[in-house]
């Protein structure tokens, strides 16, 4: 699963209901072209993680999104 573009307040419900159902079972969420985050693309990162299951990696870390998982103390995420 890839996201891009901008996760934030404004368009993480959308985009909750658009990756909600594929996200079970999947082996990885690539956030490597994610261009802007704030909490609420990082709770969005965190729900589909949760979705897919415990086999699924978070790759392609940003620098934006490491500083704001670590304000978050959510490191593990990744």
């Amino acid at each position: 699963m890839q996201l891009s573009g901008p996760l934030t307040f404004a368009n993480v419900p959308a985009l909750w209901e658009t990756f909600v159902v594929d996200a079970v079972g999947k082996e990885r969420i690539d956030v490597s072209a994610v261009t802007e985050v704030d909490s609420a693309g990082l709770a969005l990162i965190s729900a589909l993680k949760r979705k897919a299951g415990p086999q699924c990696r978070v790759v392609g870390l940003t620098a934006k999104l490491a500083t704001l998982a670590s304000a978050y103390d959510v490191e593990a995420l990744f």
